[in-house]
């Protein structure tokens, strides 16, 4: 039979894991835009300062983001918005990509102020690419198959 301080150690070990981030994840896109996990949640966050990565208010684009390319004037990134329609940032519980639908974005790097485009069907966003003048070789370098 297992002791109550066994139990305990590992309520502890538990504890610890969850409050110094072994859920989250992060890697450097271009410039200051980070693609930022936590619990295997994905979503782009814009940051000024390598320790404001995981303000809600520094996010461009929120879960679950699974396809991201970049070239050093242009971001891509298809994402599938959440089924859960209210107002939201970490409420785990109700994470639930709708992969019915899926979102495309262009987010323009060229100058200071970032402008995100957003479409929500392949043809308009390939019509949209053309438009902004992003290259057909842009790609995506990263691409998440369980969240597609």
């Amino acid at each position: 039979m297992i002791s109550n301080k066994i139990y305990g150690l590992i309520f502890c070990i538990f504890l610890t894991s969850c409050y110094f981030g072994a859920n989250e994840s992060k890697v450097q896109i271009i410039k200051n835009f980070y693609l930022v996990s936590w619990d295997e949640r994905d979503w782009i966050a814009y940051n000024t300062d390598d320790k404001s990565i995981y303000v809600d208010e520094k996010i461009v684009i929120g879960h679950d983001v699974f396809a991201i390319g970049n070239n050093d004037d242009f971001i891509i990134v298809k994402q599938h918005p959440c089924e859960n329609k209210e107002l939201h940032f970490m409420d785990y519980d109700s994470l639930k990509p709708n992969k019915a639908i899926t979102n495309y974005y262009i987010i323009d790097i060229r100058a200071k102020n970032y402008k995100i485009h957003c479409f929500y069907n392949s043809l308009d966003f390939n019509k949209g690419r053309s438009r902004l003048g992003v290259p057909n070789s842009l790609r995506y370098k990263f691409y998440d198959n369980v969240i597609e």
